[in-house]
């Protein structure tokens, strides 16, 4: 049982006392769109303000009739087990779910005006699940509706006390609450979305680096590093910029082009190895904000084109040249890049030492005895072409 300290609430649903303690609830419940886990405490917070003695139980739940199921969002004042019980047993199968069904979103419904307490008395609903509770009555608050399941706050409790105080104040805080579940149910959507883009993005074989007009860099995936350490790039204070300045030029020009374009070039870094890159200028993407419009990425920039990292030389010219086997080439090709055995094991899905055993032949054919050499030799062979 509650004490019975609680807000003053009076009865007439104009009194500023009244509204202070509205406003109050109003605000928890929008915290906790951003923090979904404080729903059992705002829940606890709505039935401490607005409930009469003895109702101290409250859950939100999507309930669906057909077929019979239950997933409980959030809840406060349940016995332990209750939830796996209802989940179980009486879900969307019971008088009060079935005719609850009925009604539309934003209805405040009291089960009372739905059947009458003689009638639930009798069901087996009351007598096995909810009598030794002392409860037979609910005030509903429908939320929202997807496909066959309907969302809802309910609030059970003995049927012998007033709650005229609690019905007006959910009527208050009916439509405050559905905008809270659809808000919050729009940032999960879109928080999976784009956990799904950063996890597509870190497991691609190159960089990816979304900028803004002012080539700032909004977004960059888990390979963009390594690229900057190379030396074919700069993000000093989060600008980006490429070192070479024929390629840095090329870029600055598409950024002044305002219709959406592309560029397919090979830049420079240190040691004079190339790495191929592609640029897309997009249409801007905008989203609307508070206080007006955020404004997003113009420019898509990817370095690198496929597992190996980006050759300085292409594989087949390596593999020609000094009769390598293909597995041979895409390892001496990736070593020239920069990876390391380690490196290129992780990518290509095998052990080290089926990577050393690749080296030894490289080696053998090339007349190489260490890696530096191999790079050095592979740096020094002539454009494709050349005599």
């Amino acid at each position: 049982m509650q004490s019975d300290q609680r807000p003053t609430f009076p009865s007439d649903h104009n009194a500023p006392a009244e509204w202070e303690v509205l406003n109050a609830l109003i605000g928890e419940i929008y915290d906790s769109v951003l923090h979904p886990e404080s729903w059992n405490e705002t829940l606890a917070r709505i039935t401490g303000t607005l409930c009469p003695l003895s109702w101290e139980a409250a859950f939100i739940l999507w309930e669906s009739n057909s077929p019979p199921s239950a997933r409980f969002v959030a809840a406060t004042g349940l016995a332990a087990g209750v939830q796996e019980i209802y989940t179980a047993v009486y879900a969307g199968n019971h008088p009060w779910s079935r005719k609850l069904m009925r009604y539309g979103n934003g209805s405040v419904v009291d089960s009372n005006d739905i059947m009458t307490r003689e009638e639930f008395l009798e069901t087996e609903f009351f007598r096995n699940f909810l009598a030794p509770w002392g409860i037979d009555r609910m005030i509903a608050v429908l939320l929202d509706k997807r496909g066959s399941e309907r969302l809802g706050l309910m609030l059970p409790g003995p049927g012998d006390r007033d709650v005229g105080r609690l019905k007006r104040g959910l009527r208050v805080l009916a439509p405050h609450m559905q905008r809270a579940m659809r808000i919050s149910d729009r940032i999960a959507t879109l928080d999976l979305a784009a956990g799904a883009a950063r996890a597509a993005a870190d497991a691609a074989p190159f960089a990816i680096f979304s900028l803004d007009d002012q080539l700032n860099i909004l977004a960059a995936n888990s390979r963009a590093a390594r690229y900057e350490k190379a030396g074919f790039i700069r993000t000093a204070q989060g600008r980006f910029a490429f070192t070479h300045p024929a390629s840095q030029k090329r870029l600055l020009d598409l950024v002044k082009s305002s219709d959406p374009a592309g560029l397919a070039f090979q830049t420079v870094g240190d040691a004079d190895r190339e790495c191929p890159v592609l640029v897309a200028r997009v249409t801007r993407q905008s989203a609307q904000q508070l206080g007006g419009v955020r404004l997003g990425a113009s420019l898509i920039v990817t370095l690198g084109s496929a597992p190996g990292e980006t050759p300085v030389v292409e594989i087949d010219r390596v593999a020609q040249w000094f009769g390598l086997t293909p597995a041979e080439a895409r390892l001496a090709v990736a070593l020239a890049a920069g990876d390391t055995l380690k490196d290129y094991a992780a990518l290509r899905a095998v052990s080290v030492n089926a990577v050393r055993f690749l080296l030894k032949g490289i080696f053998r054919k090339t007349g190489a005895t260490t890696q530096a050499q191999l790079v050095a030799l592979l740096a020094r062979l002539p454009a494709p072409g050349a005599n």
